[in-house]
């Protein structure tokens, strides 16, 4: 329920890197004016609904069952995992939760354990491709919190990827975007 840009993604012929003609619509999407998040466009038909759990967009959803889990795949909980979990959690919701409510959902999800690609498959067609990649980064910065990655969070993330539609090689992508050291600017001293 705010401004949004409703946007084509379309290809052009050009000569010198300037458009000349239009070839063909690629695509369409919104953008929010607010975060500058982008969805699809059936996302223009949401109707607010009285019920909480529905009230919760797909989106939310799966970014917190994903992390959570993502939490839970090497099998410790580590408190900087948690902080992470809950920033995640709160920077994309709207409805932000405590320490206390996402340790009520960490027992939650330990008790009925839904494996990720099942939830993730369901939830799929829901996402654009942004919507997908914030969900892979989003488990990647939680798997990452501790301070190492191993291979059984290296093995959800494929398996996330798989259910999500996304290519290896768009992991890798994602993967090395997040895990590469930042390149740090020299002075001339």
């Amino acid at each position: 329920q705010t401004d949004y840009k409703h946007k084509s993604a379309r290809r052009f012929l050009t000569l010198y890197f300037l458009p000349l003609i239009t070839l063909d619509k690629l695509g369409e999407y919104v953008e929010c004016r607010s975060c500058r998040g982008t969805f699809i466009p059936k996302v223009l038909e949401y109707q607010k609904n009285n019920n909480a759990d529905q009230f919760l967009s797909e989106y939310e959803k799966a970014i917190k069952h994903s992390v959570v889990l993502m939490m839970l795949a090497d099998g410790e909980i580590d408190q900087r995992e948690k902080e992470v979990v809950l920033q995640v959690v709160n920077k994309f919701s709207h409805n932000d939760i405590t320490m206390p409510q996402l340790d009520q959902y960490i027992d939650q999800v330990q008790r009925q354990p839904e494996d990720i690609g099942t939830y993730l498959k369901r939830v799929a067609p829901r996402l654009n491709g942004h919507g997908k990649e914030i969900v892979i980064k989003s488990a990647l910065a939680v798997a990452a919190a501790d301070g190492h990655i191993d291979d059984s969070e290296i093995a959800l993330l494929e398996q996330m990827a798989q259910a999500l539609d996304m290519t290896n090689s768009h992991l890798r992508g994602i993967l090395t975007e997040m895990t590469a050291p930042k390149e740090q600017a020299f002075s001339d001293n």
